[in-house]
C-alpha cells in the first residue's frame, strides 16, 4: 500500500490533472460572471420601478455615497455593489454623473466589514489596538480620498454643468473605444459569453 501511494505519476496523469484544474478556474471564472450578471438582473427585476423611483435621491452627490456605503454594507462587496451601479448605467436608470459618488461610498462601505472584524479582539486591549489600527488604514485611504475627489467633482460639475475630472475621464474613455456621439452600441464579451445561459432564466 506505501509503494501504491508513493509511486510518481505519469506524465498523461499531470496532464489531465492540468486540463482538469484549468477547466476548472475558467468554469469557477464564467459561474461567478453568470452569478454577477443573474445579480444585477434581478434587481432591476425585483426594483422595477421602484429601482427609478429608489435612485432619484441620488441627485445630491451626499446621497449617492451614503447609498453606494449602505447597498456595500448590506452585500459585503464593493465587486458587487459596483456591479449592480454599472448594470443600472448600462440599463440607463442611473447615469454616470450620479453613479461617481455611489462608486465612492461602495469603496467606502468595503472597509467598514475590515472595522468590523477588528471588533471580535475586543476582549483583549492590546490586541483591539492592533487590529483596529490595521482595519482603518483601509478605511482613512477610501475616506480621504472621497474627501478630496467628491467636492471636486461636485465643484467641476457645477462649473461645466456635466460632471467633474472623473466624468470627463470616462467619457474621454468612452469616445476613444467607441467614438464620440455615435450610434454604436458596445456589446459587452462577458455578456455575450454568458447570456446563453442567463437567458434560460
Amino acid at each position: 500500500m506505501a509503494d501504491a501511494a508513493a509511486k510518481p505519476m505519469g506524465q498523461g496523469q499531470v496532464v489531465l490533472i492540468t486540463i482538469a484544474k484549468i477547466v476548472g478556474v475558467l468554469a469557477s471564472i464564467y459561474f461567478f460572471l453568470m452569478g454577477l450578471d443573474m445579480m444585477g438582473s434581478s434587481f432591476l427585476v425585483l426594483g422595477g420601478k421602484g429601482a427609478g423611483d429608489l435612485f432619484t435621491i441620488v441627485d445630491n452627490p451626499i446621497s449617492g455615497l451614503m447609498v453606494g456605503i449602505l447597498a456595500t454594507v448590506l452585500v459585503q462587496s464593493s465587486s458587487t455593489s459596483t456591479s449592480i451601479v454599472v448594470g443600472l448605467v448600462g440599463a440607463g436608470q442611473v447615469s454616470v454623473k450620479y453613479a461617481i459618488p455611489i462608486i465612492m461610498g461602495a469603496n467606502i462601505g468595503t472597509s467598514v466589514t475590515n472595522t468590523i472584524v477588528s471588533m471580535a479582539h475586543a476582549g483583549e486591549r492590546l490586541e483591539l489596538e492592533r487590529a483596529f489600527s490595521g482595519a482603518t488604514v483601509h478605511d482613512m485611504f477610501n475616506f480621504l480620498s472621497v474627501l478630496v475627489m467628491l467636492p471636486e467633482e461636485v465643484i467641476i460639475g457645477a462649473i461645466a454643468g456635466e460632471g467633474g475630472l472623473l466624468y470627463y475621464i470616462s467619457k474621454g474613455i468612452t469616445e476613444a473605444v467607441v467614438g464620440p456621439e455615435t450610434d454604436v452600441t458596445f456589446t459587452s464579451p462577458t455578456k455575450f459569453i454568458v447570456s446563453p445561459f442567463t437567458d434560460l432564466f
